[in-house]
């Protein structure tokens, strides 16, 4: 059984329809829609969908353990390679969450998580981009909409995409790191904006390791 059959059949034990379901998830229909049909194997918001339906989310991704909620520690039966996907998770957070990360890092009550690269440490998250200052008609481009994975783990070298706090205001952006002649720019990749001169004490928060559309 697929996820996608998994996802139908407790929907349809529910008596819910999919609009039903996908209000009480926080999704759309046409997102509840993809994840019945095969579209969306891995979905953003398992763990608020396996509760709606009563079940663990591991069942729920790869159909090991047991069907009903239990506590983690009865989870025995996952290969190394499915435990190995659910290791990998790693929090969609907001941005105000991102300016104080990982301070302030509490994930018993999060709710979206996505899938990672297995080199990807504990402290790494994704991060939706907001705006076009990093949409470009040539070369990298990546649109608003799109999730970032940042890596608080790595050291920013120039020519990296960065997510930075640059006033300490809990705002952060999402550039491209250029050191020149001693001086630190934060560059956007659409050339229709400016580069930010920052200070020597800019907070930057992580490296983008990867950039990934969720349609």
């Amino acid at each position: 059984m697929t996820i996608a059959e998994r996802v139908k059949k407790k929907r349809t034990e529910l008596g819910l329809t999919q609009a039903e379901l996908a209000k009480r998830v926080g999704i759309t229909q046409q997102s509840l829609q993809k994840i019945e049909d095969g579209r969306t194997q891995n979905p953003r918001k398992l763990i608020s969908l396996s509760k709606e339906i009563g079940c663990d989310p591991e069942w729920l991704l790869l159909g090991t353990a047991c069907e009903v909620r239990e506590s983690p520690s009865s989870y025995n039966n996952a290969t190394p390679s499915q435990q190995s996907l659910l290791d990998n998770q790693r929090p969609i957070i907001t941005a105000l969450q991102a300016a104080a990360w990982p301070a302030h890092k509490n994930l018993s009550n999060h709710s979206e998580w996505l899938d990672s690269p297995i080199e990807t440490s504990r402290n790494a998250f994704w991060l939706t981009v907001v705006g076009d200052s990093m949409t470009s008609v040539s070369g990298i481009s990546i649109p608003e909409g799109y999730l970032i994975l940042v890596e608080p783990n790595q050291n920013a070298k120039n020519g990296d995409l960065i997510v930075a706090d640059t006033e300490g205001n809990n705002e952060v952006t999402f550039k491209k790191l250029v050191i020149d002649a001693g001086q630190i720019y934060l560059k956007p990749l659409n050339p229709n904006y400016r580069p930010i001169e920052v200070s020597k004490k800019v907070n930057i928060i992580g490296v983008v390791k990867q950039a990934r559309a969720l349609f």
